[in-house]
């Protein structure tokens, strides 16, 4: 009911105010009267909707001269912020329409045909009026919820729909809504119905009418619980019931679809339980005091010595684990519990001495395990930032993960210092591969992105390590894992630009750079078929949001990843043999901001967070100063630990650290080959223009879709092996000559697509 309100009232604000006024009201017109049974439900939610019928003000109903009379203020209560929404039942909006001429003598229809033209109307893209399938159905300004396509559910539908506008939508999302589900819902099984009763008692009493007395005595004989005894006492008996017993199918009903029911966790909130020493998880009201207890106990933790502070972590762990298993956690409830279980890992690392004995092989211990560490402290923040807990989980990680990273990178750059900075170079690239820069891909999240990637078993996907550029950063590490990097010398050293053919570094001019290396440059959304070798470039900045969102980071990187997937699948639809993964650099992410580490500017060219250009006259000093990769006699000095020449940096790069040197190089490969690129040959379409169909090349197995502006017209089927396939759908009138889209897709993704006038014979070349 919420997202039908909300549909109608977004209708009244989709207009331009710089080129029209608002609409003076909303006409939602109805000609099969399919809306008409549940009107009445709409009004009590939606004050300002009037309807077409009997004069009765007080029902908000009456004839078309007065509803021209609400629409213009004179007549009805509408607010001033709220427009009038006029219900016009048995009215098509293409008869309200025609011809004004011809509805002057309709005593309905003739007060209030002008207003087609001061107002707006309710309707589908395709200018029909929503039917009940259509709204609950389309993502288009529906509900975008999954309907079953047989007659059977339609009618269900219409019985239904009362019902169905009550039920939470967010339940509803990947639910199939078929004859049997509508059928369920207007009977309900007596274990959900109680389950709703217990936070909202009146109401099902009230639904229930004269059935009410049976349903409280069918309640008892099934469950053993008596609902004339009020509500706290049947939720502690389902609370306390076990296995065997009647009760427990209520605990059962609710563990499974807790989701349909919000409010009942603040009601078994409300219940102490009877034995602290047994079964106590049962109950929330434990769980909450639990959370409590354990934030206590982490900050209390954080103030010890580190070693103690590792060890008193560990402890809690083992203490909270069990808590993830309960129901209270699956619902998000115990945020601490399951933050605990990452500081855990944290606090498991700070225990562990280093390991290797030079630059390249500490780089293989953090890209094998290390990056483990990483990961666990960014979910735990993640939780702090969702659930408000920041200062328990923060106050952990600087006691432990602070002086993790400062140890990593002060072992990093000791071994650096020694031995020198390893080398490490693009590897000659074969046709049919294709490079896809992703500006800050930090290696614990190539192992996620691989995890991601591995679920899809046709593919091939080898994960290396690498270094980028010193220092590291993207203007100067871009250049470094591109094809033209061993080819780029020193350039603006103040802005580690290095040189490139059209001048020093710029994104725009690295791009040329690569089309005179004879690289196609392939758009990461609408990747072309594959030819050559090609260069992308993700279009999700995940440095961008590192540095305007800070420890904000933590949250989105997960659609990040999922947005790089996607693409990574894309560019293999389009037929390109093989995707290599490279990024500039990785970073380092600390909530409260890395310390600071002092560096005066009369020493320096220019100073970054994590590092700066001395000038030629200023001695080495103690700092550790390395040379920039483009251009040997540029010495950057690079800030020691993980300390910045600037205060309150959470996120940041430019330093040296594994963090933000040792990058992924992520090779992936379909392990089936493409034989060509599927096309479209020949289109057809039947007299009655009720079915269209195709033959193709190359396509077998992919789905075949029909669409207009993005939205799917009718029923489309698999090419089958004769490379055929058909598009079935039904009342096409008003779409003659309109201009649609045949579509080719594999796993989702269009691999062809082209453009027709429906109804119209089409022939490829």
């Amino acid at each position: 009911m919420d997202g039908l309100v909300l549909r109608l009232r977004e209708q009244a604000r989709r207009f331009n105010p710089s080129l029209e006024m608002a609409p003076v009201v909303v006409l939602w017109t109805d000609e099969k009267r399919e809306w008409e049974g549940i009107v009445p439900r709409v009004k009590e939610a939606l004050p300002e909707l009037y309807s077409l019928g009997p004069y009765m003000p007080d029902g908000r109903s009456g004839p078309g001269v007065w509803l021209r009379m609400v629409a213009d203020r004179q007549a009805g209560s509408i607010g001033a912020s709220e427009t009038p929404i006029l219900y016009l039942p048995g009215v098509g909006n293409r008869q309200l329409r025609a011809d004004l001429r011809g509805l002057k003598d309709h005593p309905q229809l003739a007060p209030i045909a002008e207003l087609q033209y001061r107002g707006v109307f309710w309707r589908q893209e395709n200018g029909k009026d929503w039917t009940l399938r259509s709204f609950f159905e389309s993502r288009r300004g529906g509900l975008g919820l999954k309907i079953a396509a047989d007659q059977e559910t339609l009618e269900a539908l219409r019985a239904a729909s009362g019902k169905l506008l009550t039920q939470n939508l967010q339940a509803l999302e990947g639910q199939l809504i078929d004859q049997r589900f509508l059928d369920d819902l207007m009977n309900p099984s007596p274990d959900e119905t109680v389950l709703r009763w217990l936070t909202a008692a009146p109401a099902i009493q009230e639904e229930k009418g004269d059935t009410w007395a049976s349903f409280v005595a069918t309640t008892r004989t099934r469950f053993a619980v008596d609902l004339d005894r009020g509500t706290l006492v049947v939720a502690q008996k389902i609370l306390a019931s076990r296995p065997g017993e009647a009760t427990h199918a209520l605990w059962e009903e609710y563990c499974a679809h807790w989701q349909s029911y919000p409010d009942a966790y603040e009601v078994f909130r409300d219940i102490a339980p009877p034995d602290l020493l047994q079964g106590a998880e049962r109950y929330p009201r434990e769980n909450d005091v639990d959370e409590l207890r354990l934030g206590a106990e982490l900050l209390q933790a954080s103030l010890l010595a580190p070693a103690a502070a590792a060890s008193a972590v560990l402890a809690l762990e083992a203490r909270h684990a069990s808590r993830r298993e309960t129901l209270w956690a699956r619902m998000g409830r115990a945020p601490l519990a399951q933050a605990t279980k990452h500081l855990a890992d944290v606090a498991r690392a700070f225990a562990e001495p280093l390991v290797g004995g030079s630059a390249s092989e500490m780089a293989q211990s953090y890209a094998d395990s290390g990056w483990r560490v990483d990961a666990a402290a960014r979910a735990a923040m993640a939780i702090a930032q969702q659930e408000q807990l920041e200062k328990p989980i923060y106050a952990v990680l600087e006691a432990l993960y602070r002086r993790w990273l400062e140890r990593l990178a002060q072992g990093f750059q000791a071994m650096v210092r020694r031995d020198g900075y390893p080398h490490w170079q693009l590897p000659e690239v074969p046709p049919g591969v294709v490079l896809l820069f992703v500006d800050g891909l930090r290696f614990d999240l190539a192992r996620e992105l691989e995890a991601l990637l591995a679920t899809d078993q046709r593919l091939d996907i080898s994960l290396a390590t690498a270094f980028t550029s010193v220092p590291s950063v993207t203007s100067s590490g871009k250049v470094w894992v591109s094809p033209v990097g061993q080819s780029a010398t020193g350039g603006n050293a103040g802005g580690f630009e290095p040189s490139l053919p059209k001048g020093a570094y710029t994104a725009e001019k690295l791009r040329k750079a690569m089309e005179a290396e004879v690289y196609a440059l392939v758009d990461d959304e609408n990747p072309t078929f594959a030819y050559g070798k090609g260069w992308a470039e993700f279009s999700g900045d995940i440095d961008s949001d590192g540095h305007h969102k800070g420890v904000r980071l933590a949250r989105v990187l997960g659609s990040h990843l999922d947005d790089l997937a996607r693409c990574i699948r894309r560019l293999l639809a389009a037929a390109w043999k093989e995707v290599w993964v490279v990024t500039d650099h990785g970073w380092l992410l600390l909530p409260g901001g890395l310390p600071k580490a002092e560096l005066p500017a009369r020493l320096t060219e220019t100073r970054w967070g994590r590092c700066a250009v001395l000038k030629d006259a200023v001695a080495d000093q103690d700092w550790l100063v390395l040379p920039w990769s483009f251009d040997p006699a540029v010495r950057v000095a690079l800030a020691p630990g993980i300390t910045a020449f600037s205060q309150g940096r959470e996120y940041d790069h430019g330093g040296l650290s594994p963090q933000e040197s040792v990058v992924p190089f992520l090779r992936v490969r379909r392990e089936e080959p493409i034989a060509g690129q599927p096309r479209l040959l020949s289109v057809t379409w039947n007299t009655r223009k009720t079915i269209c169909s195709v033959n193709t090349s190359a396509a077998v197995g992919l789905m075949l879709g029909l669409e207009r502006l993005g939205s799917a017209i009718g029923e489309g089927e698999a090419i089958d092996s004769a490379g055929k396939g058909r598009v079935i759908f039904e009342e096409v009138d008003d779409l003659i000559g309109e201009r649609v889209s045949l579509v080719l897709r594999r796993d989702g993704l269009k691999i062809a697509e082209e453009h027709l006038d429906f109804g119209d014979a089409w022939n490829g070349a």
